[in-house]
């Protein structure tokens, strides 16, 4: 330790030639870190615009609330946490084709108050049809959760 403060007192260029690497390889682990998120934010944004990727809509009977830590797995076993929509109003889950389960937890009030109540997780079958937008509907009474097709309602 003496040896450190000394070398530090004889030197304090040191002090400041650390500082300076140290705040480098911080800056371009940033850069690196933002070109990772920026690329794949363009690559689901290109899906998006190829239609390559459908909506799976997600929607309350029998009350109100709001779904939260979606995650997505296609054998049960790894899972990943869902990309959404920018779609405010309807929440909706960008997946390409293919047969998933659908992990999801609920915060759930039975009529317009503030108390809700936090239920879950609950796991549903999704089968996602390439061009075709689905609906996950979770029944707030019967704790049940099924898979139907996507109408536009004016």
């Amino acid at each position: 330790m003496k040896n450190l403060i000394g070398l530090i007192s004889d030197k304090p260029w040191i002090v400041v030639a650390a500082m300076t690497i140290l705040f480098f390889v911080s800056l371009g682990r940033l850069i690196y870190k933002q070109s990772r998120r920026k690329r794949a934010f363009n690559m689901i944004k290109d899906m998006r615009n190829n239609r390559d990727l459908s909506k799976v809509y997600l929607r309350m009977d029998n009350g109100y609330g709001d779904f939260y830590d979606v995650s997505v797995s296609m054998d049960s076993e790894i899972w990943h946490r869902a990309v959404f929509t920018e779609d405010l109003l309807t929440p909706a889950i960008l997946l390409p084709p293919g047969k998933y389960e659908l992990k999801f937890f609920v915060k759930s009030r039975s009529g317009v108050s503030p108390y809700h109540s936090k239920k879950g997780a609950f796991y549903t079958e999704v089968i996602v049809e390439p061009f075709i937008d689905t609906m996950i509907v979770f029944d707030n009474y019967t704790l049940a959760s099924w898979q139907e097709e996507y109408k536009e309602e004016n």
